[in-house]
């Protein structure tokens, strides 16, 4: 297995921003235009992509230049629509490439699931965890054109594992990716099964303070990736979970978080399935993109959102164009990729819905503006959470109003002078013409660079 590499620590938050960025951000800012621009261009790259199939039905495949569709890329690209709230007029055509594709056999463990183009047919939790979870979403249980999804939702009960957990089919080892794509696809269908109370047991064992974090496997070191989808996985399958273990994994996220570095990594194993002497044997592989899945995460601390991080991590992930190589690249570089532009659509939707404010917080409804006052700082003046209470920076302020400064020591020296009968009046107004011009110009080309600043577009 492919593990990533070291993730480096958190390092101090830059308020300021850079010269090229056509997004800056001071604190913690979120520009909604911008977010909408995003969310429709992402739109607007399945809409160009999407290609009809040989047989019934059309869709994506997770190469978006490729043009035959696969099943789990299909739900994905379906799922983008369904999530934003758009219409898509190829749904029809979807749902029928994925209704003709679901295997249909004697074997339990086998009928109602899909396959991906690498597992020899056999039906596993890679593609059939996100199919159940889009027909769930997208409410097509009572459709006839769309796939059995009784039998899905049968077949992610018969694969789950004595240990609670999912590997690629029943026997198949466990693993913390799997287990969470199952779980989401279940807590869409039935959040009440046992099956869900057992795969939140298999993930939240052995979760220490000085362990919070996930990795591909239990024993695996934590990464970023496998943390945050663990941490929206149990959002969505247990929403009431606030344990100081979970508590402990936000943490353990948000100061790993670098929003400089997409995360991006390739998990790959080999799956062989258990019973067959020798058996099949396949490698599968999981594209991962850490920082978007961390921004849903984020949103999701029981706490309320972390706001300076959340505004980091949509500031680079909105940075670009959408048909720029950051939101389609493949890990490998050279293709274009739905599961980049999948997370990262994902992440801008899950920022629309942003609640507010939580329970116990407190609204302050101004003229022309709102401030949420978070519930753990209830109990401060609000005056006490405004940014121009930070704390005073001399040497900013010395750079800043250097020439005032020269000319307020200059003026005060000529008036010590004066009255201690060192010079006259003649002399001290002599002394500060000079840095009270020298005063005037730089305020003056202060202002004229300002002037020159072309505006901001938020698009």
């Amino acid at each position: 297995m492919h593990q990533s590499p070291p993730e480096p620590p958190l390092p101090q938050a830059t308020r300021g921003a850079r010269p090229d960025d056509p997004f800056p951000v001071t604190g913690a800012v979120i520009d909604m235009a911008v977010l909408a621009t995003r969310l429709e261009e992402s739109l607007d790259v399945l809409r160009d992509t999407y290609a009809p199939a040989l047989g019934a039905g059309g869709g994506w495949y997770h190469e978006l230049t490729r043009p035959e569709p696969g099943t789990t890329a299909t739900a994905l690209g379906l799922l983008a629509f369904v999530e934003a709230g758009r219409p898509f007029e190829y749904f029809h055509e979807g749902l029928a490439l994925l209704a003709a594709r679901q295997a249909a056999s004697d074997d339990a463990l086998r009928d109602g699931g899909w396959a991906t183009r690498t597992s020899l047919g056999m039906p596993v939790v890679e593609a059939t965890g996100w199919i159940a979870r889009f027909l769930a979403r997208a409410r097509c249980d009572l459709r006839e054109d769309a796939p059995d999804l009784r039998r899905a939702y049968q077949w992610l009960l018969r694969n789950q594992n004595p240990d609670g957990g999912w590997g690629s089919l029943r026997g198949c080892p466990s693993r913390v990716w799997l287990t969470c794509l199952a779980l989401r696809a279940l807590s869409q269908l039935n959040p009440h099964d046992p099956a869900v109370d057992r795969g939140v047991e298999w993930l939240t064992a052995d979760r220490t303070a000085h362990r919070p974090g996930w990795g591909p496997t239990p024993a695996a070191a934590p990464t970023v990736t496998h943390t945050a989808f663990v941490l929206v996985t149990l959002a969505e399958a247990r929403p009431e979970l606030a344990t100081e273990r979970l508590l402990d994994a936000h943490d353990w996220l948000a100061a790993r978080l670098d929003g400089a570095e997409d995360h991006i990594w390739i998990e790959t194993y080999d799956v062989s399935p258990p019973g067959a002497a020798p058996g099949p044997v396949w490698r599968l592989a999981l594209w991962h993109y850490g920082l978007p899945i961390a921004l849903v995460a984020l949103l999701r601390d029981p706490r309320g959102p972390r706001g300076p991080a959340v505004a980091r991590v949509f500031r680079a992930l909105a940075r670009g164009e959408v048909t720029g190589p950051r939101w389609n690249s493949h890990p490998g570089g050279g293709r274009t990729s739905l599961w980049t532009l999948w997370w990262r659509l994902e992440s801008l939707v899950a920022l629309t819905r942003i609640p507010l404010a939580g329970r116990a917080d407190v609204l302050h409804w101004l003229p022309d503006a709102t401030i949420v006052q978070r519930a753990h700082a209830r109990e401060l003046p609000l005056a006490a959470l405004l940014p121009h209470h930070r704390r005073l920076e001399p040497v900013a302020l010395v750079r800043r109003h250097w020439s005032a400064l020269l000319l307020a020591f200059i003026c005060l020296g000529s008036a010590l002078g004066v009255t201690a009968g060192a010079w006259g009046w003649r002399d001290f107004w002599l002394s500060v013409i000079l840095p009270i011009v020298l005063a005037m110009v730089d305020e003056s080309l202060k202002r004229r660079r300002g002037s020159r600043d072309p505006p901001l577009d938020p698009t």
